[in-house]
């Protein structure tokens, strides 16, 4: 992405309604500059709830992002049409300044779900789906929308971020799905990272001349979350430590800035006492 006087660029977010997706929004919407600034949208079922936005019961001033579009994420119809219906929208509006946006410069797959510490023999089948929808399916649909928004701009290009887990290294016991998933998002990560060097190839057609996406994964490590038990939380608070949400947030927002040509295909931000590697 080109850094031109005035530009600004545009981010969908999924996942913004949990802690690392709506810490990512303030920590791109903090790398805004004058010379080049990002509109972001976030999509999902909800918007962020009140226990994410809210600061000692206070709301914020201005939300980290621009726009909410509700949609039912794991149908691809819904997806689709919400999606172009916006963007529709946005080119046929008689504001220049809202037709500039209809555009794609970056998307960040950031929904996921954990179904926290349950044996296998406790797993349905049907249950494991749904990891797997969330978590895989989900950023499959967006990706592949991504790609042909992203090829029909101008210039034609963009990055796509897989928001994936430290499990992919180092699972926990009684995390089957969620592990699985998240290993499975490295293999779509590596795929599109492919298809990504050649948009033209990708989405047959030879208007779209040298365009790229740069496609990675970042592996977050510990990261506080409602999901954990509060003696889980405790526990790994005294033996391995936490990273804390903005931090992956502000890794997440620097990625971002890079230019097309520049990627970060696969990274971990963990707690330096985190037990990934080593024997103690």
């Amino acid at each position: 992405m080109s850094s031109e006087a005035g530009e600004t660029k545009v981010c969908l977010l999924t996942g913004a309604s949990g802690t690392i997706g709506y810490a990512i929004a303030k920590a791109l919407k903090a790398s805004s500059a004058p010379a080049a600034s990002w509109h972001i949208i976030i999509i999902g079922r909800r918007p962020p709830p009140q226990s994410i936005t809210n600061v000692d019961g206070k709301a914020p001033e201005v939300l980290p992002y621009d726009t909410f579009l509700k949609a039912e994420m794991t149908s691809e119809s819904s997806v689709a049409s919400t999606l172009t219906d916006h963007f529709e929208s946005l080119r046929n509006s008689h504001d220049a300044n809202l037709r500039s946006l209809n555009r794609l410069d970056l998307l960040i797959n950031c929904a996921g779900c954990s179904l926290g510490n349950v044996p296998i023999v406790d797993i349905p089948a049907d249950t494991f789906r749904e990891v797997m929808e969330v978590n895989l399916i989900v950023p499959f649909i967006f990706s592949k929308w991504a790609m042909t928004k992203m090829a029909a701009c101008n210039p034609p290009g963009g990055r796509i971020i897989n928001i994936g887990s430290i499990a992919v290294e180092s699972p926990r016991l009684h995390a089957v799905p969620y592990t699985t998933s998240k290993i499975a998002l490295g293999g779509l990560t590596r795929a599109l990272s492919i298809e990504g060097r050649s948009l033209a190839k990708t989405t047959k057609s030879s208007d779209v001349g040298e365009g790229v996406v740069a496609v990675c994964q970042i592996n977050p490590g510990n990261v506080r979350s409602s999901i954990m038990s509060p003696e889980e939380a405790a526990r790994r608070e005294r033996e391995e430590g936490f990273v804390e949400a903005d931090d992956i947030g502000k890794y997440v927002a620097m990625v971002a800035n890079f230019p097309n040509g520049t990627n970060v295909l696969e990274s971990t931000v963990m707690p330096t006492r985190q037990p990934l590697v080593g024997r103690g």
